[in-house]
Parts: structure tokens; C-alpha cells; sequence
């Protein structure tokens, strides 16, 4: 039986390990297949790839893709997409723009608080320069003694705190397009975290090719109520950590 994991990040989006040292690790550790998910970008993927055929470890391309549904946040898997089909490149660079204009907004709120940071401060902690996330923000909170990094996010940036904003998406129905378009299955990341199973038929309408059903916070109930439902459906059944790394904070 194979050794996988479909679901990690690296330091290229909000996880704290580079692509290589991750490949090196998961080969070392028996590992035969794994795909480097980045948040809103392929570059993790494209920095481990020569590696992981080195190695012989099958590093399948993917990418995590935020969304939003009956305000709900709903991230969408891609794997198996051509990395470089233009839709699926625009789209990502639609995305990383946003989260850099969303990142101000989040730093002007925070300057009502009496915390001077720039954005500059916040890129220090960005290894592509990329997919800014709140993690990075947070980061950039302590290293100015602000705050713990526990209450940047329970006092200010974390949902529904004082200075949270959304991130710009796109609507899943064109997520979900555009992976089919570039060639990829789309795979719902994580349906347990959600809290609303009730929005998986119209996912599946608008094309859905599968669920995330092994995932460390899912209980055994969910496991198996997310089998049915994929049974019932027609759908792929997928499974990942969602590793973000040592002390690694999910975006």
C-alpha cells in the first residue's frame, strides 16, 4: 500500500518549511506520493518538482484555491492541473493581488490600535512575495511586541475580530471551472471545517470532482458520512495532513 499525503504547505504560502526540505523529509519517512498545496499558488510545487524526481518521490501538482459560498469560506483542492494553462495562472494572480490589498486594509485597521506596521514589515515573512496571509501579519505583530501570536488572532485578525477582512475570491462554480479547464480534478478541502454539508450538492453540480474525507479533524462519524456522500455522488475520495510545518498557522 502506498504512503500518501495530498495536503501540505509550505513556506510558500502560510506553512514554515521550504518545498525541498519538505520533499526530503516525506522521502525520508517513506512517503511515495505527496502534493504541495499552497494557498492561492503553484510555486511550491514548482520549487520541489526536480527535486522530488530526483529523489523518485511522485510530487503531484496542486493547489489550494480560497472561495467563498452562502458565506461560508470553502477552499477547493486542485490536483493534476498543466501549471501553465493562462486561465488558471490569472486567477492565481487575481488572487495574490488581492490578498496584498487585503493585507493593507487588515495593517490600516490595525493602526487604529497604535500598531505601526508597513507592509514592508509584513513581506520580510513572505518566501515568494506572493500569497500574504494573516499568519505573516501576525508574525510581523510579534516581531514588534505588539502581541503574542496567539492574540493577534484572538483580539484582531482572526475572524470576525476588529480588524479582519475578507479575502477577494472568485465564486466556486468558476474555481471549479477553471481546474477542469486546466486539465484537474477540484477536490473539496477539508467539508468537516466548513460546518455546512448542506452546500456539497450544488458543489457537485457546478462540477466537483471529489471530497477530502481523510483529514486529521474529521471524526469517524464524518469519515463516514463524507464516504456515503461520495458514494452517492460519484465522487473521488482524497486524504491529506494539511502539514503546515513546525508551529505552522492555517490561513
Amino acid at each position: 500500500m502506498k504512503k500518501i499525503d495530498l495536503h501540505i504547505h509550505s513556506n510558500f504560502s502560510d506553512g514554515t518549511r521550504h518545498p525541498k526540505d519538505i520533499i526530503r523529509e516525506t522521502k525520508e519517512m517513506g512517503f511515495d506520493v505527496i502534493s504541495i498545496t499552497d494557498h492561492d499558488t503553484l510555486d511550491g510545487y514548482k520549487a520541489g518538482k526536480r527535486l522530488a524526481r530526483h529523489l523518485g518521490l511522485e510530487l503531484v501538482p496542486g493547489v489550494e484555491i480560497s472561495t467563498y459560498y452562502q458565506s461560508f469560506d470553502v477552499h477547493i483542492l486542485a490536483y493534476f492541473v498543466d501549471i501553465h494553462n493562462r486561465q488558471l495562472l490569472n486567477m492565481l494572480k487575481y488572487l495574490q493581488k488581492g490578498r496584498i490589498l487585503r493585507a493593507q486594509k487588515i495593517l490600516d485597521k490595525l493602526e487604529e490600535y497604535g500598531m505601526n506596521l508597513k507592509i514592508k514589515d509584513v513581506f520580510e515573512h513572505v518566501e515568494n512575495k506572493k500569497v500574504v496571509g494573516r499568519p505573516h501579519i501576525a508574525t510581523a505583530m510579534v516581531e514588534k511586541d505588539y502581541s503574542t501570536y496567539e492574540e493577534a488572532f484572538w483580539h484582531y485578525i482572526g475572524n470576525d475580530r476588529p480588524a479582519y477582512v475578507r479575502k477577494p475570491t472568485y465564486p466556486p462554480e468558476e474555481v471549479i471551472k477553471i481546474i477542469k479547464e486546466a486539465g484537474g480534478v477540484s477536490i473539496l478541502a477539508h467539508p468537516g471545517v466548513i460546518k455546512n454539508d448542506f452546500i456539497i450538492p450544488d458543489l457537485v453540480d457546478f462540477g466537483l470532482n471529489g471530497l477530502e474525507i481523510f483529514y486529521p479533524l474529521h471524526s469517524l462519524y464524518q469519515r463516514k458520512n463524507y464516504l456515503e456522500l461520495a458514494e452517492r455522488y460519484g465522487l473521488l475520495v482524497t486524504g491529506g495532513s494539511d502539514y503546515h510545518g513546525f508551529a505552522g498557522k492555517n490561513e
